[in-house]
């Protein structure tokens, strides 16, 4: 009951964010997981564009992922979020940076990472941006 009255006093830009996010999170997985070739993250090295920046509005994108991402029950792991984070930075005309970048783990193995920045903050993917060496940023 808690978690009904919880979204229920949500603002509506945030219940209509989930909602978009959660039929992008779907999609992302059908996407990543079957047409592969088709994911793109966006233009490599691409220049981004100064523009004013709704704050309020990227809290509520960084809000709605994050929820989603909490109660789907299919695959919606870094690379996942950051192609709902590009679509809906695309929708709302904000410039964003999609890093992908790889650490050796503790055993040894290669583990790769991608995070989403805008105006400097991380969105999406949340980590140490030291720990990993940036193999592409697409914008």
């Amino acid at each position: 009951m808690q978690r009904l009255e919880k979204i229920l006093m949500l603002s509506f830009r945030r219940k209509l964010l989930i909602i978009m996010v959660l039929c992008l999170s779907f999609g992302t997985f059908i996407m990543m997981k079957y047409l592969k070739k088709n994911t793109k993250f966006g233009q490599r090295n691409g220049v981004l564009k100064n523009t004013t920046i709704d704050i309020f509005l990227l809290n509520d994108i960084r809000f709605a992922i994050e929820a989603v991402n909490k109660i789907v029950p299919w695959e919606n792991v870094c690379r996942h979020q950051a192609f709902q984070a590009m679509l809906l930075c695309k929708l709302y005309k904000i410039p964003y940076q999609i890093f992908v970048g790889f650490k050796k783990n503790n055993d040894g193995k290669i583990e790769g990472h991608a995070w989403t920045v805008v105006d400097n903050q991380i969105i999406t993917g949340f980590c140490d941006t030291n720990e990993y060496i940036v193999q592409s940023v697409f914008s």
